[in-house]
């Protein structure tokens, strides 16, 4: 693949994100690239054409970029310019070296799939068609537990019972689900974890599901004031009242993230969250 189109999307907030996307952007000019600088404050244009995003900043902007280009098939190369960078392939110090690895084409890509929700309200939905690269949260509002009615394939199967649930994709088990207990879950998977958010029972358990399936969750709250919070990605989100339902399906469209030859999934674990140390 021969990248010459080439979008850089930083973070504003970042002074190193915003120094490095005007580097990368000079570095690209030299090799005849062209370049499109965008600030990750601002929704990105829906007719953009390029080969490659670079994605500057956090783990946010990273899953910014990913929701964004998954429908327009190309790849990400994630620089960590933030805290964590646990999705990064690089730091922001090792971006020229690695741009220029990728563009002699010694690369990888690694496909991730997303999810899709819609918010549906009566008969009427209002929200549609919505993706999400990490988790989905169904998440109370109140300071009191509610009842979260799960549905698989239209069949009703369990009922949470607590603050919530988060549903993730493979990618998603290394985020706010494994903050609340959930397994770390290998991203070539095809499956979805759903993990409850202080669940009222000793008996409530992480779940792992077929990833074919499509859930649907209908909250039940004892006062019709009571709301809940859906967040997608902890980026998007909407109000939940009594009767709405959330449909969550796999989307046909995945995520490519791009990485020099020889990433680890397991040493990323190690690197970032110190996982198998004791």
């Amino acid at each position: 693949m021969v990248f010459k189109k080439i979008l850089l999307v930083y973070n504003p907030a970042q002074s190193l994100a915003e120094q490095t996307a005007k580097v990368l952007a000079e570095f690209l000019h030299t090799r005849d690239c062209v370049c499109t600088v965008l600030s990750g404050a601002n929704p990105l244009p829906a007719d953009i054409k390029a080969d490659l995003c670079i994605s500057l900043g956090g783990d946010g902007t990273a899953l910014r970029c990913t929701r964004y280009t998954a429908p327009l098939h190309f790849p990400v190369l994630a620089v960590n310019c933030g805290h964590l960078g646990f999705l990064s392939a690089c730091d922001a110090a090792e971006a020229l070296p690695i741009l220029t690895q990728i563009l002699a084409g010694d690369y990888e890509i690694h496909h991730r799939w997303l999810l899709e929700a819609d918010i549906v309200r009566g008969e009427k939905p209002i929200v549609q068609n919505t993706l999400a690269f990490n988790d989905c949260v169904i998440k109370a509002t109140q300071p009191r537990a509610f009842a979260l009615r799960a549905h698989r394939d239209g069949i009703f199967f369990k009922q949470f019972y607590g603050d919530g649930v988060i549903v993730s994709t493979p990618t998603g088990s290394t985020a706010y689900s494994l903050s609340a207990g959930g397994p770390i879950v290998e991203p070539q998977l095809d499956v979805w974890t759903l993990t409850s958010i202080c669940p009222h029972s000793l008996a409530d358990r992480p779940l792992l599901l077929n990833a074919k399936t499509a859930l649907t969750f209908v909250p039940v709250f004892k006062s019709e004031t009571d709301t809940a919070a859906v967040s997608l990605d902890g980026q998007e989100n909407f109000i939940l009242q009594n009767g709405d339902s959330v449909n969550i399906r796999r989307s046909k469209d995945e995520a490519q993230l791009i990485t020099p030859k020889g990433f680890d999934f397991f040493g990323r674990l190690r690197q970032k969250l110190e996982w198998g140390k004791r």
